[in-house]
């Protein structure tokens, strides 16, 4: 039975017959019943050594009878299916056609939008320069979201999302300030031996601020056990030893152990610097004074 379809193109209706395949196999049930008898029969023969020779013969008897069904059904079922292959290529190569028509337009189109979101991007930046500038926070410090080039993107919804990043991170600033201050706090403390708050302000990169505290009080133990040591070795190098002018020289055998050597040197450094380097020269009893201004 015929079936009518359309094909509608520019107010244009296109007539399709469709007409499924038939095939009339009127001998079907006949070559069916002998064939289920064949198969029967031998489904239940019994092969023995001297009927070997034979049933091999049988056995390619069968398989040709196979091989003939399977060859009239793929030549059947090629035939039917020709005008169907036909079909499925003319109407591809159509619509390839078309959408070569249409990539060619969106080439064009892809220009313009690009254009477009360059532009927005421009406007974007110069609208989350001016919020930086109010938080006082780098530009630069802002996770830029590439949906903010959309043409869809408001401006509102920019804002609002761009502050909820500042807001976030100016706290985070503040909580460094305020950890940085904790941690040049606690190093100034520090007396003999002084430390440094440098080193430990880099570990807030990876490290809570209680871990770097509980970090610089075992740190300044460990100084501090090692200034006690060294005291007292060089309080019993002192006790074997006299000052001769600039030489040390041991009280019971003469030997000159050491020299005294003075040297003029201009230190630049910042005000922390500087302090903590006075500190250590202290330590370690090594005499200094002021040349200049």
């Amino acid at each position: 039975m015929e079936k009518n379809e359309l094909i509608t193109f520019e107010n244009n209706e296109y007539k399709l017959e469709i007409e499924p395949a038939k095939v009339d196999f009127d001998g079907y049930q006949d070559l069916k019943d002998k064939i289920t008898k064949i198969a029967s029969d031998w489904n239940n023969y019994v092969v023995t050594k001297d009927s070997y020779n034979s049933d091999k013969k049988t056995r390619a008897e069968l398989n040709k009878l196979k091989s003939d069904l399977d060859s009239k059904r793929l030549e059947i079922v090629r035939k039917a299916s020709d005008p169907i292959n036909q079909f499925n290529y003319q109407l591809k190569d159509l619509a390839g056609m078309v959408k070569s028509a249409a990539d060619h337009i969106g080439e064009g189109l892809k220009f313009f939008d690009d254009q477009a979101r360059k532009a927005k991007h421009q406007q974007n930046l110069i609208l989350l320069g001016t919020i930086a500038q109010e938080y006082g926070i780098a530009l630069q410090k802002l996770e830029y979201d590439a949906k903010w080039d959309n043409k869809t993107a408001s401006r509102s919804a920019i804002e609002e999302s761009a502050r909820k990043q500042f807001d976030v991170i100016l706290q985070q600033e503040n909580a460094r300030k305020e950890a940085i201050k904790v941690i040049q706090d606690k190093a100034e403390n520090y007396t003999k031996p002084s430390m440094v708050a440098n080193p430990y302000i880099n570990m807030l990169a990876y490290k809570g601020l209680p871990d770097i505290l509980k970090q610089m009080d075992s740190d300044h133990d460990y100084l501090l056990k090692q200034a006690q040591k060294q005291a007292e070795t060089k309080r019993k190098q002192l006790e074997a030893v006299e000052q001769h002018g600039d030489k040390y020289i041991n009280k019971n055998t003469g030997e000159v152990v050491d020299k005294i050597y003075t040297i003029t040197l201009r230190l630049t450094g910042t005000k922390e610097q500087l302090t903590q380097l006075s500190k250590f020269i202290q330590d370690w009893g090594i005499k200094y004074e002021k040349v200049g201004k």
